[in-house]
């Protein structure tokens, strides 16, 4: 069974050569605020990706059931908010899949009015293939230095650029609620960037009746925001649909996070908790990492959707993932699948499934900085001898 149905094999970037020659998709009803066609439908018109339909599967509640949220419990899933887990490894088509997962979503759940959100990082920028649809949201208090670097060995450069030259929407946010109150609008596709100063994280700790005894500060480790962006969205709204891609998910809830002076082990408790409530808030958390064991047990034993991707084999016993006593599959379906295939599974029922590529506009990489303004500030004051203030 396929995620989606390519029909058109031509280059959908035909005569973009560099990421400034994009041209923002600013006609769709999603952003006019209009009955027209919606980011969604313009991103599938743009890569010939089929409208996403249930019957091309067995079980719908394995795949259908992980896409198509709904207000009352249906035959494909609970009410609410749904989650998966998904491994795989390098080349094996994460980012592609990632992409479309996240077309399929803000389509099939449009009707919702469902919000997209994308974990931006300062290390990898795969979000551009959506660039032309794309809202940009950075911390208000950061300098932010974005560049271009080419990929192509026969050409090599580096240049800065503007980020809102690169995407369609560039927003700057205040704090973690400030973002959720004024900035995610329903069917766009939004790329955040964590706030490297944490303003208004611990104010939403401490209005919290979870306690783990934890502080978020400036300094700590910037992807440990996102526990923050997730505890401030289930305890604070809006609680429209809204679904959350993020790549590299042991970066945020890592296996060996422990005590220490960032307080991560105790923030691994907190996300844990969060995501249990998740489903009755309509927030979905869509999760990629290279291996299931890198991510925290606490995490894997809540998860009700798995994705085992090409490459790697998936589990054939219930023992074999944490928190699940069964498994419906007896024998290894992926080790041998190709590039843009994978195995969707729940306790109950299991489905492959494929996906098209989806690829970028151009041979560049995005770097995207954030500096924050006091601490540079601190640091110029300090290299001209002054008292830091």
């Amino acid at each position: 069974m396929v995620l989606d149905n390519p029909t058109d094999e031509s280059d959908p970037w035909s005569g973009i050569e560099t990421l400034t020659d994009l041209e923002p998709r600013d006609e769709t009803g999603t952003f006019l605020g209009t009955s027209r066609h919606t980011d969604a439908e313009s991103i599938r018109r743009h890569y010939s990706i089929a409208r996403f339909d249930p019957a091309n599967y067995d079980y719908k509640s394995v795949v259908p059931g992980m896409l198509m949220h709904a207000k009352d419990n249906s035959a494909f899933s609970p009410a609410g908010g749904t989650s998966f887990l998904c491994v795989g490894g390098y080349g094996a088509g994460k980012s592609t899949q990632a992409h479309t997962v996240a077309a399929q979503v803000l389509d099939v759940n449009s009707h919702l009015n469902e919000i997209g959100v994308w974990r931006g990082s300062e290390n990898r920028s795969e979000w551009v293939r959506f660039a032309p649809w794309a809202k940009v949201c950075v911390p208000s208090s950061c300098d932010v230095e974005a560049t271009l670097e080419s990929t192509d060995e026969e050409n090599s450069y580096r240049r800065d650029v503007d980020l809102a030259d690169v995407c369609r929407e560039v927003a700057e946010y205040d704090d973690v609620r400030d973002l959720l109150d004024n900035h995610l609008d329903p069917g766009k596709f939004h790329v955040v960037y964590p706030d490297p100063d944490f303003r208004g994280s611990q104010e939403v700790y401490q209005q919290s009746p979870k306690t783990y005894d934890l502080a978020f500060e400036p300094g700590d480790p910037r992807q440990q925001w996102w526990v923050s962006f997730v505890q401030a969205r289930i305890e604070g709204g809006p609680y429209t649909f809204m679904s959350v891609f993020m790549d590299e998910i042991h970066e945020i809830i890592s296996q060996g996070a422990s005590k220490d002076q960032f307080d991560s082990y105790q923030k691994v408790e907190l996300y844990r908790d969060c995501h249990i409530d998740a489903r009755k808030f309509n927030l979905s958390l869509y999760q990629w990492g290279q291996n299931a064991t890198d991510v925290h047990e606490k995490l894997r034993r809540k998860e009700r959707w798995r994705v085992t991707m090409n490459g790697r084999a998936n589990p054939t016993r219930g023992s074999q993932v944490v928190g699940w006593r069964n498994i419906p599959m007896n024998t290894d379906l992926t080790t041998h699948m190709g590039t843009g295939q994978a195995l969707a599974y729940t306790q109950s029922n299991f489905e492959p499934f494929s996906w098209p590529d989806i690829p970028k506009p151009a041979d560049e990489e995005l770097k995207v900085r954030l500096r924050p303004r006091q601490q540079n500030l601190r640091e110029r004051e300090a290299a001209e001898g002054g008292v830091p203030s």
